[in-house]
């Protein structure tokens, strides 16, 4: 794949990513993520004034992972030394950067070209801690800020951007006429983790972001909606824990994948296993390049006004539907009652069948096909 994947303007030797997280908090992870093989390493948020560490900070439930972790801990000035320390090989680093005025992006940006970063992505939202005024109501905030770094740097700049802002064109349009290069997205979101309902106390002491696999949709359609209304570079992150997922995200538009979660709950090791996998299916299906299927599936979307309506019968594999677990999980959700099932054969009651599809989902679910027909 070398040569062929393009993100910010950088050749990568893959699509992956290792996005920005406690696992790139210094050289040492950073380095992890290169020997793996990841294409390129988005460092932990650096930031002037450093960050406190909870004890504990991160707390993990069914692959979701919950992090109250605001900016790296290492020093502003400590993150000149560890950049050196790196050897990048034939990878790129990306330094994650958050400020709170423009010029204070401005001045981060600048220590970071000097002290050997290869391009910058900006974060100025954050699903925790303090927000800065205005971001998420005027598009000339993000302006001023992405234009500020552009003018210092050469560089090349991205923005870190949350689900709620990536279908909004007016600022969409603003971070490109600021120069940014590209768009990571979708940022962690907002979470808390529950309630211990016999201490009548919340299970972690303040808000987090939530990343892991239940923002993989998520993440498809920010990726979706921004491949057909930017130019930009288009980073997916948020949920991509497999080669499957990240060939969702290259179809859908994306030009490379970031991937965080999935490091820390499965050590670096994933990185080359998805590098291999999607090696693997391109060479199977008989594809030469990445780029062979880059926004395939973005045809296949529509505006829901642009649909027609018309139903269809709910429907299961024959091979399938003898098996019982199938059934009765199916037959369990049909709202209308239009599954049956006697002497191993199932029946669909094509007038009570208002063609929902969940039968087919759970059938899907069940024995990990893609799509049922």
């Amino acid at each position: 794949m070398a040569g062929e994947v393009y993100y910010l303007g950088l050749a990568l030797k893959n699509p992956i990513i290792a996005a920005a997280g406690p696992w790139s908090g210094n050289a040492e992870r950073i380095q992890r993520s290169i020997d793996a093989g990841a294409a390129a390493v988005v460092t932990e948020t650096v930031s002037l004034e450093g960050s406190c560490e909870l004890c504990p900070r991160i707390y993990s439930r069914h692959d979701t992972i919950l992090n109250t972790t605001l900016y790296s801990p290492v020093s502003f000035e400590a993150w000149e030394d560890e950049l050196v320390k790196i050897n990048k090989k034939d990878s790129y680093i990306i330094c994650n950067i958050r400020g709170n005025t423009p010029s204070e992006f401005a001045y981060i940006s600048a220590c970071m070209e000097r002290w050997g970063a290869d391009a910058l992505e900006l974060t100025p939202f954050t699903p925790t801690g303090a927000q800065l005024e205005a971001i998420d109501s005027s598009p000339e905030a993000i302006y001023e800020i992405i234009k500020a770094v552009v003018r210092t740097v050469d560089i090349p700049v991205s923005v870190r951007l949350p689900f709620y802002l990536s279908g909004q064109k007016k600022y969409i349009r603003k971070i490109e006429e600021a120069g940014a290069s590209g768009i990571a997205t979708t940022e962690t979101m907002k979470a808390l983790w529950g309630v211990d309902l016999e201490r009548k106390c919340s299970l972690v002491p303040t808000f987090g972001g939530l990343s892991g696999p239940a923002l993989l949709p998520i993440t498809f359609a920010a990726v979706a909606g921004l491949s057909q209304m930017t130019a930009c570079s288009i980073a997916a992150m948020g949920g991509v824990t497999a080669a499957e997922e990240a060939l969702e995200c290259v179809m859908l538009g994306a030009d490379a994948v970031q991937v965080g979660s999935s490091i820390l709950l499965s050590d670096y090791k994933v990185i080359g296993e998805m590098v291999s996998e999607i090696e693997k299916w391109l060479y199977q299906h008989q594809y030469k390049t990445l780029s062979s299927i880059h926004g395939a599936a973005l045809k296949t979307i529509h505006a829901y006004e642009d649909l027609h309506f018309c139903k269809r019968k709910g429907y299961i594999k024959e091979h399938v539907a003898v098996l019982r677990e199938t059934v009765e999980k199916s037959m369990k959700a049909c709202l209308n009652g239009a599954i049956s099932y006697s002497n191993d054969k199932l029946s669909i009651n094509e007038e009570r069948c208002n063609g929902c599809g969940v039968c087919m989902m759970l059938a899907s679910e069940l024995f990990g096909m893609k799509k049922v027909k």
